[in-house]
């Protein structure tokens, strides 16, 4: 929800809560009905917010759907002759209506929190300044039913208040002291502490210190702050028997305090204009009580109650919906390979010059793909070319579009916030291997992820030259460049401009490789690795694994896909090479004694070393794991 929301919200439920609540007054409760009454709309004002924090959000339905269009996918093995990236500053981007109105609550808070420092400093020289007392008042205080006696001191001027949290006293103005209303006083004050009202008080006000900026809050605290005296005005009365002795003390002090500064404290007298008058009414006229209060009440609060609810579901739903504020607060991924930018590519499968709608980023399968940013869920399906896929609408104006994932881990409808789960990275559609197919739309139209202000595609990302994407810029240095380290890391190449010259040369490329991966396939395979294979079948028969047939090879179960090194100087010369992998798989899944035989032998050495592989261990009939021999798996190193 935006702030302008938030803040329409309060005011509208402010003065819902207000209307009702006065509307009962109107009927003439008792005084501590009546402040049931408020106390109850004081909470019932916080309730929305309260409810937020434990009921379901409403989940926004948006009909916002994409454009199903052809998609390029990435030849998943690629030169590795790219540059590590850092990962940009994630920006925000907030409207400046939006920026205003929190600046403007915050200051609000900011000024409440100070006044109520400069009211603590003059309360604390107030009492510095009072002088302590020895007038007996332990009987009123056995009265009342206080089991301790506080203590009472006089103050220069002002009205008579109770302060103090772990040492309570009564402060009473010199004025008063000597007269005969200072019994009226002290027993007032000690009703005060009977009841509570030291803790009370501060909290009862917390409606109005955190919506300071609604008119209905700060009449809500004036009819707590009444309400709450002339409970205790009626108690004194009951105790001391006399209501025209008493009316006669509210007077004098009321017109001792006039001027008197603001404290932070419960005063006898309060301040606000014809509160006096309303206490007087209240104390000294006899009013008939309405009966059916208690109806009333049920059916006020059985109204009040699914509002409040519904209010908490809305905010906890629309703090997650769209909006116009978008916040990029975590990356897509933890870390991946940028193997295919957005822009002109060559499609893989139908050799023809297509536009690739997003970036591919390549990772193991089941890696998980996060929201980088809070909104809702409008696809979570299959989808044609895409595979498993997911829509997520981060503003009014953006959705994200995730791609060839492995599993969904969201459902249309959901409400996401930044740094949720959306799915793993997998190859669930028109693909050549395990990656993310991301893209982003804005106003319906596309747009490069790299582009995308704020927006983090992986915390620790590799972009490939061959990738199409634009190298990074360098520093701009002044003066004579300086002499290269010895220790320095090379310097990646720029990525090709995407030229017509280029898009022949790539689709050349990846001809040469399917020429040569259908005669390679054809030739025979070398004395050596015959030999090799008809022994690992029979150490794994002796080891209890059972294969489908005496000749079949044996493909492992990937759980981490190899990224081998494309030779940078056979990449140089766009020299292609189709291999098979012939190799051990240790009880840990990890790739034990390799060799590799290619089209091509001088790619022999990097197909043989399967960096980063792992593979599902073999078990045998009890589900140990053992020991596998003679596995295989092919490798392609194509320049695109």
């Amino acid at each position: 929800m935006s702030p302008a929301g938030l803040v329409v919200l309060v005011l509208v439920w402010s003065g819902l809560v207000w209307a009702g609540a006065s509307l009962i007054c109107r009927m003439g409760p008792a005084p501590k009905l009546a402040q049931a009454i408020w106390r109850g709309a004081a909470l019932v004002l916080l309730a929305p917010f309260v409810a937020a924090f434990f009921v379901p959000g409403f989940s926004v339905a948006i009909e916002a759907p994409l454009a199903d269009l052809p998609m390029l996918e990435p030849v998943m093995i690629a030169p590795q002759d790219g540059a590590v990236v850092a990962a940009p500053a994630r920006a925000i981007r907030l409207p400046e209506m939006g920026v205003l109105i929190i600046c403007v609550i915050a200051a609000g808070w900011l000024v409440r929190f100070s006044l109520w420092g400069i009211s603590q400093v003059r309360l604390q020289r107030l009492k510095a300044r009072a002088m302590k007392t020895h007038r007996p008042i332990g009987h009123w205080a056995e009265a009342v039913g206080l089991s301790r006696t506080p203590q009472v001191h006089v103050i220069p001027r002002g009205a008579p208040f109770l302060a103090g949290i772990l040492k309570r006293s009564i402060y009473v103005p010199a004025a008063l002291i000597g007269g005969q209303g200072a019994q009226q006083v002290i027993v007032h004050e000690l009703v005060h502490l009977k009841r509570g009202d030291l803790i009370a008080r501060p909290l009862e006000r917390i409606v109005t210190d955190l919506f300071w900026f609604s008119p209905f809050a700060w009449w809500i605290r004036g009819q707590l702050d009444f309400w709450r005296e002339a409970v205790v005005d009626d108690e004194t009365v009951e105790l001391t028997g006399d209501r025209i002795a008493y009316a006669r003390t509210l007077t004098s002090a009321a017109r001792i305090s006039r001027d008197e500064a603001v404290l932070p404290v419960a005063a006898f007298i309060l301040r606000k204009k014809g509160n006096l008058k309303m206490r007087l009414n209240e104390l000294l006229t006899e009013k008939p009580r309405p009966r059916r209060m208690g109806l009333v009440l049920a059916a006020a609060l059985m109204c009040a109650a699914p509002l409040a609810v519904a209010q908490g579901m809305l905010i906890k739903g629309a703090a997650a919906a769209p909006g116009e504020t978008l916040f990029y607060t975590h990356a897509v991924l933890d870390k991946a390979t940028l193997t295919s930018a957005f822009g002109e590519r060559v499609d893989p499968f139908t050799k023809k010059t297509a536009t690739h709608r997003g970036v591919d980023l390549a990772a193991a399968r089941g890696t998980p793909a996060y929201a980088p940013a809070a909104g809702t869920v409008i696809f979570a399906g299959e989808k044609e070319g895409y595979g498993n896929a997911v829509e997520l609408m981060v503003s009014n104006d953006t959705v994200l579009r995730y791609g060839q994932l492995d599993t969904l881990s969201v459902e249309q409808g959901q409400l996401l916030k930044a740094g949720d789960e959306v799915g793993g990275v997998g190859t669930s559609g028109r693909s050549t291997g395990p990656h993310l197919h991301f893209e982003v739309w804005r106003d319906g139209e596309l747009t490069d992820p790299q582009a995308e202000e704020g927006l983090v595609l992986a915390d620790s990302l590799f972009i490939t030259a061959s990738s199409g994407a634009k190298a990074p810029a360098p520093p701009a240095s002044s003066g004579e460049p300086a002499a290269p380290s010895e220790f320095a890391p090379p310097v990646a190449p720029a990525a090709p401009a995407i030229t017509q010259e280029f898009i022949q040369q790539t689709y050349n490329g990846l001809q040469a490789c399917e020429k040569v991966k259908e005669d390679f396939l054809k030739e025979p395979l070398p004395e050596d690795w015959v030999a090799r294979r008809k022994v690992a079948r029979e150490a794994n028969r002796r080891a209890g694994l059972a294969l489908d047939s005496a000749d079949q090879d044996w493909t492992p179960e990937v759980i981490i896909w190899p990224t081998p090194v494309y030779p940078a100087e056979l990449a140089s010369a766009r020299r292609v090479g189709v291999c098979r992998v012939l190799f051990d798989i240790g009880v840990d899944g990890e790739p034990e004694n390799a060799i590799a035989n290619c089209s091509d032998p001088a790619f022999e050495a990097a197909a043989a070393e399967l960096p980063g592989a792992r593979f599902k261990p073999a078990t045998d009939v009890n589900g140990k794991p053992i020991e596998m021999k003679g596995a295989t798996f092919p490798l392609q190193f194509c320049v695109k």
